[in-house]
């Protein structure tokens, strides 16, 4: 993701596309202008769709934190003492509202100048916006980089029918483009060419020429490769899906969804809560009681005002997280499609994310000790780009276990063993080294008492899993080609016991990978396993799905630059006539069948 307009121009193609008669004039005549008509505005509702939330919010500030002034208000309006202020003397009312009205103009007007200046434009290679009034910003993603696309539904957006994209690249934690608002229809269907871009599905030579032969559609058309606006209807059928028909995958029914939220410690600490009360109410008839002249009513008053400001704003907070949990999760369903395991879910503002496979850096399946008398677990997954404290990094909310296998087959298809679903079980559930799964050592049980023989690791040729925790269970998976970097850590009373702490180092997520005390020979064997198998993985790793031909044939000829003996010092092979020898051209067929060989090896 790049920001700015310095540096190579947005416009910049690969060589194989060669720009329209339109850029071409326009390059010549002189510099680029900011917009050109191949750039395309969003829905003209956007800013009545972003503004009316900041409008509610303002009175709501303003009387959120004095609660007399409502009471006062109320108080005014059922003595009838307004009404009669407004036919004594009506010009401070006529001029607060209109005071109120150009408010509520100015914040509109604001949306309206930042649609006006808000504009985009979907190529081969980027996904670029532009906004701002005053500072204008440039902000382009590669969608080669693009790590998922969601579409999300806010209440006004829905009520209108449109939806809003947002553009996670791996450069960063932030998004990196969003596009507010589009019709729903357009955006599913853009989403759909993104993602099938990403995936290195490009379009078939047929549809490809029906895009650069229409003509633009106006406003709501979607930009092609070659800088032309596309109807939604033209843009469906130049870009339908192909390949498997979607399958649904997991879904959460509402009274489990219910039951996650209320066996959670929120609950816990409420029913804390409530007792402290009812303690306080007992003192207070046992206060009563002593002096039965006063009677309990003279006591209550006293209880009221020391419990209702410390309780009030405590239970605020319970229904707030209540509602954000119930709404996470309701109505949420996972269906497989061919760019990657779609998730929707939302009970005001909905939400639909597309997550490739490819893309997932590790997944973790978690398992709360108040969940385990019901065998629930939830997953959640590191995505480069969504960042710490994600509620889109949840892959399922709450699910049975054949619901998480289910999920996690999307993710890790194989794990290269012969006994899959054996090794998951036990990663999962059991305990002990069975299966290859190693413990701390009995040396360090003093370090961990109670969770030393679930704590350990075991590597498959697909991943790394970690497992962990006793009450509250854990299990990591982490494929080999997404390790970044693996570290050791050993402080002076682990050195005593041989034994060490293991880093995997991956993008900013939900969960750290790290695994405490395990054996040291342990932890410096799979040290230089990680080391060799990481960068086998990732390099020959199937990234068809994910690397377009001409990026594949570049990554393999710096891979073979990088193997070759660096400086000159090694001998050359050379032939009969002392030229060096050029290895034979290889053909898409021979790098797969060095794949397939690799893999078997």
């Amino acid at each position: 993701m790049t920001e700015g307009t310095t540096g190579q121009p947005p416009d910049t193609q690969s060589p194989d596309l060669q720009p329209s008669a339109t850029q071409a004039k326009s390059s010549d005549s002189g510099p680029e202008r900011w917009f050109d008509p191949s750039w395309t505005k969003v829905h003209p509702l956007s800013p009545f769709v972003r503004g009316w939330v900041t409008v509610l919010a303002i009175p709501g500030i303003i009387f959120g934190y004095n609660w007399q002034m409502w009471a006062d208000a109320w108080q005014a309006v059922q003595s009838g003492e307004i009404q009669r202020d407004v036919s004594a003397n009506p010009m401070p009312f006529i001029l607060g509202g209109v005071g109120a009205l150009l408010i509520i103009a100015l914040i509109f007007g604001s949306f309206v100048l930042s649609w006006w200046f808000t504009r985009y434009k979907i190529t081969t290679e980027h996904v670029m916006v532009k906004s701002g009034v005053f500072v204008r910003q440039h902000r382009q993603a590669r969608i080669d980089r693009v790590q998922a696309v969601d579409l999300r539904q806010p209440l006004a957006a829905r009520i209108t029918g449109l939806a809003e994209l947002k553009f996670e690249v791996a450069e960063g934690d932030g998004t990196a483009a969003t596009l507010a608002f589009l019709k729903k229809a357009q955006a599913e269907e853009l989403r759909a060419e993104i993602m099938d871009r990403a995936a290195g599905n490009t379009p078939s030579a047929a549809a490809t020429d029906q895009i650069s032969t229409e003509p633009g559609a106006g406003p709501e058309g979607t930009a092609t490769a070659h800088g032309e606006r596309l109807a939604p209807e033209q843009h469906h059928q130049a870009t339908a899906p192909s390949g498997s028909p979607d399958r649904l995958v997991a879904k959460v029914p509402t009274g489990r969804l219910i039951g996650s939220v209320l066996s959670g410690w929120g609950t816990v600490f409420v029913l804390l809560l409530i007792l402290v009360a009812v303690g306080a109410l007992i003192v207070g008839l046992i206060t009563a009681s002593l002096d039965p002249a006063e009677g309990f009513g003279a006591v209550w008053p006293v209880v009221a005002a020391l419990g209702l400001p410390t309780f009030l704003p405590m239970a605020i907070a319970a229904i707030t997280i209540y509602y954000q949990q119930f709404s996470s999760g309701f109505g949420f369903t996972s269906t497989a499609t061919s760019a990657g395991l779609r998730i929707r879910y939302g009970l005001l503002e909905t939400t639909n994310q597309t997550i490739p496979p490819g893309r997932v850096q590790a997944l973790q399946i978690q398992q709360p000790v108040l969940w385990r008398p019901f065998h629930w677990f939830r997953i959640v997954v590191t995505v480069a780009g969504y960042g710490i404290g994600e509620k889109r990094s949840v892959l399922l909310p709450v699910g049975r276990i054949e619901d998480v296998m289910a999920t996690v087959a999307e993710m890790f298809p194989d794990l290269q063993v012969e006994n899959p679903e054996e090794v998951f079980t036990a990663g999962l559930l059991n305990s002990g080294t069975e299966l290859n799964f190693t413990e701390v050592p009995r040396r360090a049980r003093l370090f961990d008492p109670y969770v030393r023989r679930r704590r350990g690791f075991r590597t498959t040729p697909a991943a790394l899993m970690f497992r962990d925790g006793r009450a509250a269970r854990r299990l990591t998976m982490i494929p080999h080609e997404r390790i970044q970097s693996l570290s050791m850590h050993q402080g002076p009373l682990q050195r005593g016991r041989a034994v060490a702490d293991i880093f995997v180092h991956s993008p900013a997520g939900p969960f750290q990978a790290r695994l405490k005390n395990q054996d040291l020979d342990a932890a410096r064997e799979l040290f230089e396993y990680e080391s060799a198998q990481a960068a086998t993985a990732r390099r020959y790793s199937d990234r068809n799905h994910w690397m377009r031909p001409e990026e594949l044939q570049e990554f393999e000829r710096k891979a073979a630059e990088a193997i070759a003996p660096a400086g000159g010092d090694a001998e050359t092979p050379a032939g009969a006539e002392g030229h060096p020898v050029q290895a034979p051209h290889e053909t898409p067929a021979d790098h797969q069948a060095e794949e397939q060989h690799l893999r078997e090896r």
